[in-house]
């Protein structure tokens, strides 16, 4: 499991370590876990079979996600993506955290279920853009801890977006690191988990902030390094 965030940022791995493996995959998620990441992101939507998966894009080629069988989804994809949702949670429990990212509406309950089947509350987040998804995840699952992702644009109403959500801390892009938004969170004693930050420079800024509880970035490994030389 992960350090504790009081050492530092933890390390989250978008999408798994996939420098070598397919992203949202069972072999990015273990190659995170060898690499030493405190945390993997995935991405999770709901097949047209009603199958949980692991994939970013709403659409492969021409066709939504939700308008294919999960068989058909897979393959129109790489090999080794889109997998079961309950296939990553159980090679994930008690070795690394997750992030679990829902897409989408529709299908909170049901994602929610299978989290909670394989990981206990100390073993997984969750985070959306949607406030009103992650109000539908602590209804289901209050002892949840949950995160509103922010878009790399000006936000109003945040307050009351993240009183409908619920959400614990929230999870701004990058490109945000420079507005005044880490202090306003900070003083609303709000947790801050930084996407998706792969220069060297950023990462180099975000490990070395104390506002920072967690850092998502594409490149783990050099954020590793950094970490253990901040």
């Amino acid at each position: 499991m992960p350090r504790d965030a009081s050492t530092g940022p933890l390390i989250v791995a978008h999408r798994g370590a996939w420098g070598m493996a397919s992203q949202n995959s069972l072999d990015a998620l273990e190659d995170a876990i060898a690499i030493g990441c405190d945390a993997i992101e995935i991405d999770v939507r709901r097949t047209a079979d009603g199958q949980i998966v692991l994939v970013h894009d709403a659409r492969v080629g021409l066709r939504t996600v939700n308008r294919l069988d999960h068989q058909k989804l897979q393959s129109r994809m790489k090999v080794g993506q889109a997998p079961l949702l309950a296939d990553a949670l159980k090679r994930a429990a008690g070795r690394i955290l997750v992030d679990v990212e829902l897409k989408e509406d529709g299908y909170v309950d049901d994602a929610m279920d299978v989290v909670r089947r394989h990981l206990n509350p100390g073993q997984y987040v969750v985070t959306s853009f949607n406030e009103q998804v992650l109000n539908q995840v602590k209804r289901h699952t209050p002892e949840a801890n949950t995160g509103l992702l922010l878009a790399p644009r000006r936000h109003r109403d945040l307050e009351e977006r993240i009183r409908v959500a619920g959400a614990t801390f929230i999870a701004p892009h990058v490109s945000l690191t420079r507005t005044a938004l880490f202090a306003w969170a900070a003083a609303r004693g709000l947790g801050l988990w930084v996407w998706t930050v792969n220069d060297r420079r950023l990462l180099r800024l975000a490990l070395d902030d104390p506002r920072v509880a967690a850092v998502i970035t594409d490149e783990p490994e050099r954020a590793l390094v950094l970490f253990t030389t901040c």
